[in-house]
């Protein structure tokens, strides 16, 4: 099931020819967002950063979009939905309804929203180094579509290569992100992730992450740069999206990793994310 600018439809083929006309080109925005028995977890933060991501790439945003109304178009979906499993994924994409043009260079836009099932218990993978293409480190990559070429790019190549997740790299050749979101590391001095000024997308499950970790005082949440050589100094490795969910690093090169004190963060973590709602 989809939902298409606040109608649902089957699938993409029952959506009128004069809609599908809006996804002739790349999405301006992609948000995925952690569902909860249908609700959304952390729906305020998530709409703030909607709003501010839809207004740095200058279209016109309607005022119906209202908190309320992304619970709403998500509850008219779920309640369609055969699959009710507790936790779930929701991906929404913003499209111009046309291209800027001289006359009209603020265009209006829509919405394709869609819900895919989540997995949060912690997959174990092993993890590579993507080194073929660099992210920048600046503000404009701290957005998720900035760089989404270049993280399927990193995740073809860690197929390709017999592994299931790449380490991104920035053009000072440092850590950035991963093809399946944001790096923490866990060390003695404290949990390190790379600084959202190394190029990384400033996603809201990165964000409350660290604030829980903060508040908990679980431990000291570092924002850093990171090195590729130091890597291998960590004790445990963890990478956290609401595209993926959490997975659990088992090995980067040769140096294989602990996962106890990264399974209690997650599932405390979880916790956390029911109480948002």
């Amino acid at each position: 099931m989809i939902n298409f600018n606040g109608e649902c439809f089957n699938n993409l083929k029952s959506v009128p020819e004069e809609l599908l006309l809006h996804l002739d080109s790349l999405p301006i925005h992609v948000n995925h967002i952690i569902a909860i028995n249908g609700k959304i977890s952390l729906l305020e933060s998530h709409y703030f950063s909607i709003m501010a991501s839809l207004r740095r790439f200058r279209v016109k945003i309607p005022m119906y979009y209202t908190l309320n109304f992304f619970q709403e178009q998500t509850d008219n979906l779920s309640k369609l939905e055969d699959n009710k499993e507790e936790l779930k994924k929701i991906t929404i994409k913003f499209y111009r309804t046309h291209n800027p043009a001289p006359n009209s260079p603020v265009t209006s836009i829509c919405f394709l929203m869609q819900i895919d099932e989540l997995y949060m218990g912690g997959k174990d993978i092993n993890l590579t180094l993507y080194k073929d293409y660099y992210l920048f480190a600046d503000e404009f990559s701290n957005l998720f579509q900035t760089n989404e070429s270049l993280r399927k790019l990193g995740q073809v190549f860690a197929y390709e290569n017999g592994f299931r997740a790449s380490l991104l790299l920035n053009h000072h050749k440092r850590l950035a992100e991963s093809t399946h979101g944001a790096v923490f590391l866990i060390r003695e001095e404290g949990i390190h992730t790379p600084a959202l000024s190394e190029g990384g997308v400033n996603s809201v499950i990165r964000h409350a992450l660290i604030e829980f970790l903060n508040n908990k005082n679980k431990a000291t949440v570092i924002e850093t740069e990171i090195p590729t050589f130091s890597i291998q100094q960590s004790q445990e490795i963890f990478l956290i999206s609401a595209e993926y969910g959490w997975t659990n690093v088992d090995q980067f090169r040769r140096k294989v990793f602990e996962k106890k004190e990264s399974e209690i963060i997650r599932k405390e973590f979880l916790d956390n994310l029911k109480n948002q709602l």
